[in-house]
């Protein structure tokens, strides 16, 4: 009889079994970065229709992203203390303390000296952390090389052209460190002490990024006609008027709102 999955067949010597089951991993491997790619695209198809803020959960391997995830959202994520246990990275809605909606994306567990033959599967699962508006970078504040692992994963941000992103550090974990203070330096980065396990914290972290993204807001003078009236409603809407003055031709509007919807208020008044 020929050999099952996994076990080993007629004149298979050892060497061809692990070969075999080496090529049917890589083959999962393949299509599920295949799948992450498909959902990527569509999730950066409807943030341009929908422009929202992404967040993006970066950090080094099982410093507790996807336990935050799921705090934060109740979201069923894998959570698993070994490599790779994100493949398919998690995206949720989340709502900040000034009712501000983001979208916040889980990412694959950072790791020093990535072996060759694994670097396009994790590089294919971080194309979120390139699309990001804002980086939370997750700190297990209990890990004795700390220091270390922070400077693995900003290496990897820098290859990525990510290094310079807005970045919130996010020490996590601090259940086990009793009395945790947060370090002095953070590289002029803003920086929270939260516990996943029992979720302290979490809201200082939520509004720190809300501070972070209120830094993405411009105030712009628009001159709208009668006839794109609609612009005033979406002006209203996702920013805040500061100034409504309505004339022969059209209305003078001061605004102060996103970066990202002032790009779509442009867009809607040259259509």
């Amino acid at each position: 009889m020929g050999g099952g999955i996994g076990t080993r067949g007629p004149g298979e010597t050892k060497l061809e079994v692990d070969r075999r089951r080496i090529r049917k991993r890589i083959a999962e491997l393949d299509k599920a970065i295949g799948d992450v790619k498909k959902h990527r695209e569509l999730l950066r198809r409807s943030r341009k229709e929908i422009p929202v803020p992404l967040a993006a959960l970066v950090g080094y391997t099982n410093a507790g992203k996807s336990t935050i995830l799921k705090k934060l959202t109740g979201a069923r994520v894998l959570v698993e203390d070994k490599l790779f246990a994100t493949l398919d990275p998690t995206t949720r809605r989340v709502i900040l303390p000034n009712n501000e909606v983001i979208l916040l994306t889980d990412t694959v567990g950072f790791i020093r000296n990535l072996p060759h033959h694994l670097v396009a599967a994790f590089r294919a699962t971080l194309e979120e952390v390139v699309e990001a508006d804002l980086l939370l970078h997750i700190v297990d504040a209990s890990h004795p090389d700390l220091e270390g692992q922070i400077e693995a994963v900003n290496k990897v941000l820098e290859s990525l052209d990510s290094g310079s992103k807005p970045c919130i550090i996010v020490y996590n974990k601090t259940d086990l460190v009793p009395g945790f203070q947060l370090p002095l330096k953070t590289n002029n980065q803003p920086a929270v002490a939260v516990s996943a396990l029992d979720g302290r914290g979490l809201d200082e972290m939520l509004a720190a990024v809300a501070g972070v993204l209120s830094r993405r807001r411009v105030r712009l003078t628009y001159f709208i006609p009668y006839g794109k009236t609609g612009v005033l409603s979406l002006l209203h809407e996702k920013g805040q008027v500061l100034r409504e003055e309505h004339g022969q031709d059209g209305i003078s509007v001061d605004a102060e709102l996103e970066i990202v919807w002032a790009e779509r208020v442009a867009a809607r008044l040259k259509e």
